[in-house]
């Protein structure tokens, strides 16, 4: 609320219009970065890559736009969703700990092992996300979850989310290392620069310690995953 108090009580007659610009310039720009990156990832990655490798431009591009549309339609479900937990930070973790954990696992192995493949990483993913939605399932708190049956009950949706976190984060660990070592791995020239272990190191001061603060940008955006 800290927003709304400011533009409605301190803001002046003048400054109010910049404000509320601002703040809907914020949601648009962020609302148009998310809804690019869904429909990209979806029509490139997944529908391309598995579903249709041979259609024309125009047809991914049918693909792309169908995808924007499903996508908004389901952020305005998911607004509705938002209204019966007692604050957004709330669903947010609890969506964080069924994407973001993964996928944290994924970035760890991709970076740091050379052995991890495509196949480890996308089955990994897809463990990761349907363990959490198990333990989702199984489990509640604050009167959420326990969709399949109610086996242990949490003190608090914070308490949940990061409980589903990590078992979410374990399963798509542990997914992802028993797939790569059984799939065929990329020949490591094609890696460098890319893993840590087959990233050749620097032995100019200057460019070495350039390499390691762009390591730490790395990790620290792992991080925030």
């Amino acid at each position: 609320m800290v927003l709304p108090t400011l533009l409605t009580n301190l803001y002046p007659n003048g400054i109010l219009g910049v404000g509320i610009t601002a703040l809907i310039a914020s949601f648009m720009s962020g609302m148009a970065g998310n809804v690019t990156a869904f429909n990209t990832v979806f029509t490139f990655d997944i529908y391309q890559a598995y579903i249709k490798k041979e259609a024309s431009e125009k047809h991914y591009l049918i693909v792309g736009k169908a995808t924007t549309v499903i996508g908004i339609v389901l952020s305005i479900a998911t607004a509705y969703v938002a209204r019966g937990y007692n604050s957004i930070m709330d669903l947010l973790q609890l969506v964080f700990s069924f994407v973001n954990a993964p996928l944290f696992a994924t970035f760890l192995l991709g970076m740091f092992w050379k052995r991890a493949t495509a196949n480890g990483a996308f089955y990994g993913l897809l463990s990761g996300t349907a363990g959490a939605a198990l333990a989702h399932g199984l489990t509640t708190a604050e009167g959420k979850g326990g969709w399949i049956t109610n086996l242990h009950t949490y003190y608090s949706g914070t308490s949940h989310a990061f409980n589903i976190a990590w078992m979410a984060f374990v399963i798509c660990f542990l997914v992802t290392v028993l797939v790569s070592l059984f799939t065929r791995p990329k020949p490591e020239n094609s890696l460098v620069g890319l893993v840590y272990s087959l990233t050749p190191r620097q032995t100019d001061k200057a460019k070495k310690y350039g390499t390691k603060i762009r390591w730490c940008w790395v990790l620290l955006y792992c991080w925030q995953l």
